[in-house]
């Protein structure tokens, strides 16, 4: 069986490591016939430090979907729409937005003070910051609309409008994500897994994993995902640890 997991309130909950406790059943998945697979909102670039080592060279999906790496290379990717892009970025600029810019491997930032997760970008130091046009096609944005709420649902209403962006906000970091139209954490699974699979995630951006997945396993308590779960585990890294040892147990020779 494949066993897709989320990594940030997942697996790792400082946003800097992954518990020992958590990385030894990872390690056994093939004792079980298993096959781990990660799925984050991280770039690549973001999960290497995370991951370490050999866990790190398994197929990794990041950016909700946009991309995905085997065996540390890029074997998919999915860019944003460039005029819908282009015409963020102008809306951006135009009300002082703060944001985050991923392309497959390198990023740029406006105003990263605002940027919720900026403490967990690129910590190893293996991409490279570069000013907005020197950026390659981009794939993931992230918005800032913590200053700026009351233009948040228009904003949402005229980019839903275009048909060309898949988008999300998430309510505790009031971030509007973008991505590449029809991509998530979901459909790339699909595109490279397949059906049959058990998912582990934490967050509104696992909903598309869950409701394809056989079976998924929320970790923590966030409301939204719960209609979506099968069982749920506190988020507590022994806790973690010891329900990834019983689902392999229970789905082993599946």
């Amino acid at each position: 069986m494949k066993f897709v997991f989320d990594l940030d309130g997942t697996l790792c909950f400082d946003g800097m490591t992954i518990a020992d406790t958590i990385k030894t059943p990872l390690l056994t998945a093939e004792d079980y016939g298993h096959q781990v697979i990660f799925a984050s909102a991280r770039s690549y670039r973001d999960c290497i430090g995370l991951l370490e080592g050999e866990l790190a060279t398994r197929l990794v999906i990041g950016l909700n979907g946009g991309l995905a790496y085997q065996n540390g290379q890029l074997i998919l990717q999915h860019q944003l729409h460039r005029e819908s892009y282009q015409m963020v970025l102008k809306v951006c600029h135009n009300y002082n937005l703060p944001y985050f810019l991923d392309d497959h491997f390198n990023y740029a930032i406006s105003q990263a003070e605002k940027i919720p997760f900026i403490s967990s970008v690129d910590p190893l130091g293996l991409g490279k910051q570069l000013p907005v046009n020197e950026l390659g096609p981009a794939i993931k944005m992230v918005i800032y609309m913590g200053n700026h709420l009351e233009m948040l649902a228009d904003l949402i209403t005229e980019l839903e409008q275009l048909d060309t962006l898949d988008l999300f906000y998430h309510e505790m970091e009031e971030c509007l994500y973008l991505n590449p139209y029809g991509v998530s954490k979901g459909s790339t699974i699909l595109d490279l897994v397949g059906e049959n699979f058990v998912a582990f995630g934490n967050d509104k951006n696992d909903i598309p994993m869950f409701d394809k997945s056989l079976y998924g396993v929320q970790v923590g308590d966030y409301p939204y995902l719960k209609e979506h779960a099968d069982d749920q585990v506190p988020a507590d890294s022994q806790q973690v640890a010891l329900k990834i040892q019983e689902v392999f147990q229970e789905f082993q020779g599946k």
